[in-house]
């Protein structure tokens, strides 16, 4: 017999479907020599660190028991949730009549480190072989059996995913400890080596529109009438058509005294315009979840893993977990024959021809796995998400095996006064790929003019323009940042940052997610901005290596090296262990901060937190301080009449989660005149309703005194109102 091991319970249903092996038992099937078992994602896990020490580590933390790094080997455990499922497969291994195993894990570094631990704590004897494909179609199963590679060939991707698990553990137990237990004020600070670099993301995105000052720019606008109707244009000279101040564009409007201009040039030429190339998982998930509010990158791979374990007939689409945007030259005979079952779903199948062109096969591009695109299978009865998802697959595959789109472009240049005015218009002439989308191009058109004749000119003006800030990161923005570490690459350029990431595509979704989970940014709409825990995290915690991007892309570039070989894991280790033990050196010799102004403390036994009833000027048993800068009662709440005290953002009544009553520091009003609210004023509003100020300071820069009132609005929340002292 030979057993195999899938990873999940419906590829195994695929695979013993297409062997013959019909029966079905607990955990496994079996028939006509074959038994086909499954993992359930991970079922081996590391040891916690109360594992390794009950007695030391089963309390609450303390910050002499870190840095922690085992002391002779790292050591693993079945989760007990999944001790059912691996009792079964490691049965299966020691059966008598097993000849050898073919491991069928997914085809990457996580379907090997899930095979390698299961083998190596069910103390596996028997020989392993892999089967290495990407799609369970029953060509591609039949393909992989008949070439079996051995283990052997796979340590490689088995190392690095095994060095993988151990940074990112020692990285989140050592950091996420010693920060919580010197930052945090009872609050967990969730410490991770992809966590904090895309919170650093959205952090600086965040800065750049805070700290962004519109410039006004001008441009001249002319209008003429010709023959056959009218059109604009842009004054120019040389590349340049943006002027700094109103006078220098006054100074060429008022030079021009015709009333009439003449067509210096005009130039007709034929554009093409290619479809987007295939999709990677992280193209896929930026297209979708830019196209469909209900749709998150989680659940763009969600939806891809269904459509790629198929159900029970072979897989719908490819391997999904990929970066790569283009396909393995070996491909193309499968391609083809995929191409040629889609077509006859599409009315427009007279135009899709298959050519194997380097736009869709380049074998130097792909890195471990081919861009994502449908099998020969085609599903029915797919859910209305799974046909989103596999529908936008499809026709970006279609796409690429059809003409492009034409365009006409024309380029008018009118003189008047020796002055040139630039007239641009497209028009699409041929549709090509476009017709898979039924898109249609709003055309630039321009009327019907020749060289050389006369136009009247119809007015000539100013056009005043801002620059604008940048955009906050959207989930496809964001993505793509986290794949090109942050750097501007084109979507069709992969081979700038190769191996040289954030994050992997299979990991990156689930990063997004943690980092809303754990209250690091929110998410309104379809925009990231940093949340204030996010950003007194990046701004106090002092290991910057963690959230620089190059630091973590040369990391994921050390992990990309070790599963080519190029690269060991006892060197890489190595340099995680000194980085933790000198960082975690630094952090508990770091001065007194808090990130987290919530009095509370976490409890690693329990998992919960709980209010720290001692005196709040005392250290809380997490070892972390309350940095209240004061207890004093600055006066009465006007809404419950409770304490008004100081903390570190502003001024709050001691019942602030039930009334919600604050003046904060950072008040946008006062920041206006750059004024900050401090104790006298505060307490003069709580007293008599209003505070004498002095020296606010006006848009011009005039100072001045004024009266500040502090008062309940019709819409319910407290505003400002200024009376000016003559």
């Amino acid at each position: 017999m030979k057993l195999i091991l899938a990873e999940k319970p419906s590829v195994a249903k695929t695979i013993a479907s297409f062997l013959g092996a019909k029966t079905r038992l607990d955990g496994y099937f079996e028939g006509n020599g074959y038994i086909v078992t499954y993992a359930v994602g991970h079922l081996v896990s590391l040891y916690d660190v109360k594992d390794y020490d009950k007695d030391k580590y089963s309390g609450s933390w303390k910050m002499a028991n870190f840095p922690f790094i085992p002391p002779e080997k790292f050591k693993f455990k079945v989760d007990s949730s999944k001790k059912k499922q691996f009792n079964t497969v490691k049965k299966l291994l020691h059966r008598d009549d097993i000849e050898y195993v073919i491991n069928a894990t997914d085809n990457d570094r996580e379907g090997e480190l899930i095979s390698f631990l299961i083998f190596l704590l069910s103390k596996n004897k028997k020989p392993v072989k892999r089967i290495l494909v990407n799609e369970w179609t029953p060509e591609d199963i039949t393909r992989g059996l008949n070439n079996l590679k051995d283990d052997n060939e796979m340590r490689n991707l088995q190392s690095a995913g095994y060095t993988r698990l151990i940074t990112d553990w020692l990285i989140g137990i050592n950091f996420t400890s010693v920060a919580t237990l010197k930052y945090g004020n009872g609050k967990l600070l969730n410490i991770g080596r992809v966590i904090l670099p895309t919170v650093k993301l959205v952090y600086d995105r965040d800065m750049e529109i805070k700290n962004f000052v519109p410039k006004t720019y001008y441009e001249i606008e002319g209008n003429f009438k010709c023959q056959n109707g009218k059109y604009k244009g842009k004054y120019i000279k040389g590349k340049e058509s943006k002027f700094d101040t109103i006078e220098d564009v006054n100074k060429i409007i008022n030079s021009i005294t015709s009333n009439q201009g003449k067509i210096l040039d005009k130039k007709v030429t034929m554009s093409k315009e290619y479809a987007p190339k295939l999709f990677s998982l992280t193209s896929l998930q930026g297209y979708i979840t830019s196209k469909h509010a209900n749709f998150t990158s989680d659940k763009v791979l969600s939806v891809c893993q269904s459509l790629y374990e198929g159900k029970g007939k072979g897989g719908y689409i490819t391997y999904p977990r990929t970066d790569s945007i283009y396909l393995e030259e070996s491909l193309a005979t499968k391609v083809s024959q995929a191409l040629d079952k889609l077509k006859a779903t599409v009315p427009y199948s007279d135009k899709i021809k298959f050519t194997k062109t380097k736009r869709v096969f380049d074998s130097s591009k792909v890195d471990s796995h081919s861009a994502i695109i449908p099998t020969y299978i085609i599903p029915t009865n797919l859910t209305p998400d799974e046909l989103i998802v596999y529908n936008a697959i499809k026709d970006r595959f279609i796409a690429n095996f059809m003409p492009p789109a034409e365009y006409e472009n024309t380029e008018i240049k009118t003189d008047v006064d020796k002055n040139i005015f630039l007239t641009k218009g497209k028009v699409l002439k041929t549709k090509g790929y476009l017709e898979v989308y039924n898109k249609e191009e709003k055309d630039d058109l321009l009327p019907m003019v020749n060289k050389d004749e006369i136009v009247d000119v119809i007015d000539i003006k100013p056009i005043t323009k801002q620059t604008t800030p940048p955009k906050p990161y959207t989930e496809d923005t964001l993505l793509k940042a986290m794949k090109n570490c942050g750097k501007n690459v084109p979507d069709d350029d992969t081979t700038v940052l190769s191996g040289y990431s954030i994050g992997t595509s299979a990991t990156r979704a689930d990063v997004l997610k943690k980092i809303s989970q754990v209250g690091y940014v929110n998410k309104k709409g379809k925009s990231y901005s940093v949340t204030d825990l996010g950003k007194n995290l990046v701004e106090i915690f002092p290991v910057k290596e963690l959230f620089d991007v190059d630091y973590t892309g040369k990391l994921e570039k050390s992990l990309s090296d070790i599963q080519k070989g190029t690269f060991t894991r006892k060197e890489y280790l190595t340099n995680i262990f000194n980085f933790i033990y000198k960082n975690v050196e630094l952090i508990k010799h770091d001065s007194p901060k808090s990130i987290s102004t919530e009095n509370y403390v976490y409890n690693p036994k329990t998992k919960k937190f709980t209010k720290n009833i001692s005196n709040t000027k005392s250290s809380n048993k997490s070892g972390a301080k309350n940095d209240s800068p004061s207890n004093e009662s600055l006066g009465k709440c006007p809404i419950c009449g409770g304490d008004v005290v100081e903390i570190p953002k502003g001024y709050i009544c001691n019942n602030y989660k039930e009334c919600k009553f604050g003046i904060w520091k950072n008040d946008k009003f006062l920041e206006f005149y750059k004024k900050k609210p401090n104790k006298t004023m505060v307490k003069g509003i709580l007293k008599n309703g209003q505070a004498k100020v002095k020296s606010l300071t006006s848009k011009n820069g005039t100072k001045f005194d004024a009266i500040l009132k502090y008062s309940k609005k019709a819409n319910g929340y407290f505003g400002w109102d200024i009376e000016i002292e003559k």
